[in-house]
Order: structure tokens, then C-alpha cells, then sequence
């Protein structure tokens, strides 16, 4: 039976395989350069704003199981209720307001609060976790880490260098090894994907194999953070609207 992290991790899979089919696509001779490099960084851009929804995906997911197991306001994790009221307040602020604003808009924000406010009042099923559950920088291993310890999973990327897809992309045969090869690459790539985000310089983009490379990377990852939270979490989540 598909689990809500079964199906969120099949949705990344397409994805990955849709961004295989575009390196493909830029990696022949009738190319130019500037036109292969232009390509090249858009796969890579793609690449890592896929990889970092997925993450949150998976976190949102894992967050809602704990709730939906957690009996009473006071049971749910320490972080989890004032992490949600001060990034809905972070997003409230941003909102700009002025006489020739939407009404829609001021609709949405009186829904946030509304859903954050009753959250923290007692009433579990209100959907906050679009907001619980954001990341601030890139996704390396610290940000991936901090978005499940808001839910009392400490350390994840460490459990899901145990699984077996993780240790078959590296080659190792010790998790330990694979977690140390696992944030090294997580920085590399990301490091990468900062210095194209702006340049069409040769220098700074990444060739079809070493995407293709990453792709790899982040499929395992993606398996393999997949059979953790199956194994780790309270129970299935119930899909949301905002999460499917």
C-alpha cells in the first residue's frame, strides 16, 4: 500500500526523470556553446529548486503525522507551535498594504492567522504547515536536518545515510562515511548552483555527466529519506489540500 511519502517521493522521481530528458536534449554537437552553457545552468537551477520542494513536501508530511497522532496541544513537539506562529507573523509582515490592495489578499493573510491562531488555541487540524515548514537557505544537510527537527526527527540525514540507495550511490559500506560524503556533496552542488544562478560563464557551469551525476544523488537521497520517514513516522499522514 502507497504511503503520502511513497507518493510524494514517486512525484520527485517523474520530476528528476523530466530534467534527464532536458540534459539529453542540450548535450549534442549542433549545440553552441553559449546555448549549451544557458541550458546547463537552467538544469541545475531546476534541479535544486526540485529537490528543495521535495524536502519541504516530505517534512510537511512528517510534521502532519505527528500532529495528526498527537492527542492534545501540550503533546506536540516543543519547537512546533511557536515555529508556526512567528513565520505566519514573518509572512503577515511582508504582506504590502496600501489603498489599491486586492481583497483577496487581506482575505488570505485573515485566513493565515485565523488557522495559526486556533492552531495554538488547541485545534490540531488547522493546516499550518505551509508556514511551519519553509526553509531559509539552501537545502544542504544543517537545513534539511532543521526542517524534521522541528518535529522531533533529529539528525535525519545521518538515518538516511543507513539506507541502502544512499550507500550504493557513494560506494560505501558505512553509514558514517556516507553521511560525511553525503553533506560534502550537498554543499558542493549547492555551491555550484550559486555561482551559475547568475553567470553564463563556462567556468561556473556544470557538464551533462556532472548533472546527471546529481540527479543520481538526489534520487537516492530522496529513496532513501522516503524508507526512513515510512519506518519513523507515528502513522501515515492524511493528505491535505495545500500538500497533494
Amino acid at each position: 500500500m502507497s504511503t503520502y511519502f511513497s507518493v510524494i517521493t514517486k512525484d520527485f522521481d517523474d520530476d528528476l526523470d523530466a530534467i534527464r530528458l532536458l540534459v539529453q536534449t542540450f548535450d549534442g554537437p549542433r549545440e553552441n556553446a553559449k546555448t549549451r552553457i544557458a541550458a546547463a545552468n537552467s538544469a541545475t537551477l531546476l534541479l535544486a529548486a526540485t529537490f528543495e520542494e521535495f524536502v519541504r513536501e516530505m517534512a510537511r508530511a512528517y510534521a502532519k503525522a505527528v500532529v495528526d497522532t498527537t492527542t492534545s496541544f501540550e503533546g506536540l513537539p516543543q519547537k512546533m507551535a511557536n515555529t508556526a506562529w512567528r513565520r505566519t507573523m514573518e509572512t503577515l509582515a511582508r504582506s504590502r498594504i496600501d489603498n489599491k490592495i486586492h481583497p483577496n489578499v487581506i482575505s488570505e493573510a485573515h485566513a493565515r492567522f485565523n488557522a495559526v491562531y486556533k492552531f495554538c488555541k488547541g485545534d490540531l487540524t488547522q493546516d499550518i504547515y505551509v508556514e511551519l515548514i519553509h526553509n531559509e537557505n539552501n537545502m544542504r544537510g544543517k537545513e534539511i536536518n532543521s526542517l524534521f527537527t522541528i518535529s522531533n526527527l533529529k539528525n535525519v540525514c545521518l538515518k538516511i545515510a543507513e539506507k541502502r540507495p544512499l550507500l550504493d550511490n557513494f560506494g560505501e559500506a558505512e553509514a558514517k562515511k556516507t553521511h560525511g560524503r553525503l553533506l560534502e556533496s550537498l554543499d558542493e552542488f549547492f555551491e555550484r548552483r550559486n555561482d551559475i544562478a547568475h553567470s553564463l560563464n563556462a567556468t561556473s557551469s556544470s557538464g551533462p555527466s556532472q548533472i546527471l551525476k546529481d540527479i543520481d544523488m538526489f534520487d537516492a537521497i530522496g529513496k532513501s529519506l522516503c524508507e526512513t520517514l515510512e519506518a519513523l513516522a507515528p502513522e501515515p499522514p492524511k493528505p491535505m489540500e495545500e500538500m497533494a
